[in-house]
């Protein structure tokens, strides 16, 4: 398993988008300047992962939110990024 450095400032020239995946609420509070909103969880599937990891299990939380995570991701692969080319470089 390989482990990345984190992008320092000066890097950020080097991809196409900066990409926020924290829900629409977070991203609202703050953001980098630039960057581009695509949640994998909404405001509201963020709050009930939230509340089954409290009030039910942390391993149904988990389960539920990847399926859901999964879920947003292809909505944005097949949306949002579906006419970007093969060398596309975005910074997640």
């Amino acid at each position: 398993m390989s482990h990345r450095q984190p992008v320092r400032v000066p890097e950020r020239n080097q991809y196409a988008a900066l990409i926020d995946a924290r829900s629409p609420g977070e991203f609202a509070l703050d953001h980098i300047p630039g960057a581009i909103n695509c949640p994998v969880l909404s405001d509201a599937e963020r709050a009930e992962i939230g509340t089954i990891y409290k009030q039910v299990s942390p391993f149904e939380a988990k389960r539920l939110g990847a399926a859901y995570v999964a879920a947003n991701l292809a909505r944005h692969l097949r949306e949002t990024f579906a006419d970007k080319p093969a060398n596309w470089k975005p910074l997640v």
